[in-house]
């Protein structure tokens, strides 16, 4: 079983995470996937017990880089083959699904783009914790493109952190012109590919219009 979550940054929704999973008869088949902002590769010091806990789960944990990850250690451990994608391994049961990337788990086969904007790169509250790499570089783009080219455009899901241009706009969100570049490249692609269902996260709720699901409350079941 393959269940989704989203945005729990670190240790601040580390518990809600818990609770939520606590209910759910996980299994060392199963696989959780975080649509971003996971934040547990964030200090080589502090919130130690975050990874700690991803660790201990029966289940493998993969997760898509959002727009607030610390780009700089993740990008420091190994780029290996994983289920017909690259990945950064963190370890044996954590893994950092890589921008443009398809891979077969589970039966089902993914398209995975992450990334975003930061707010804070704009408004300079403090503290600033801004990496470059969170927006996706022309290489990634292209990465994507020529992946899903070489399948048809045919995948059964797709996962991103942010949305495409006209889901963004249509859950009343004032795009950024910074992160607009991601939101018209997957607006391509959302009308170029075939595909169940499109998950992301980003915007902090749930949604559901047509087959785009927004995750932020719930932990979902893949398909749901």
């Amino acid at each position: 079983m393959i269940y989704l979550a989203s945005d729990i940054h670190g240790h601040i929704r580390l518990e809600w995470l818990k609770t939520q999973l606590n209910k759910l008869p996980l299994t060392d088949s199963d696989y959780l996937i975080i649509l971003g902002d996971a934040g547990m590769i964030w200090s080589r010091t502090e919130h130690l017990e975050v990874r700690a806990y991803y660790e201990c789960l029966p289940c493998k944990t993969l997760f898509l880089d959002g727009n607030h990850e610390n780009f700089d250690l993740i990008y420091e451990y190994p780029i290996k083959d994983f289920c017909g994608g690259s990945v950064h391994q963190i370890s044996e049961k954590l893994y950092h699904l890589m921008r443009g990337e398809i891979y077969s788990i589970d039966g089902n086969t993914f398209f995975v783009f992450g990334g975003g904007f930061s707010v804070k790169k704009l408004t300079g509250s403090s503290p600033v914790y801004v990496w470059e790499q969170e927006m996706p570089t022309e290489k990634e783009y292209e990465n994507g493109i020529r992946n899903l080219g070489k399948v048809g455009y045919q995948v059964d899901y797709v996962f991103t952190h942010v949305a495409p241009t006209n889901i963004a706009e249509s859950i009343s969100v004032k795009l950024m012109q910074e992160e607009k570049i991601i939101n018209d490249y997957l607006q391509t692609i959302s009308k170029k590919t075939n595909y169940k269902k499109w998950y992301f996260g980003h915007y902090h709720k749930d949604i559901r219009t047509g087959s785009f699901v927004g995750v932020f409350e719930s932990v979902l079941r893949l398909g749901e």
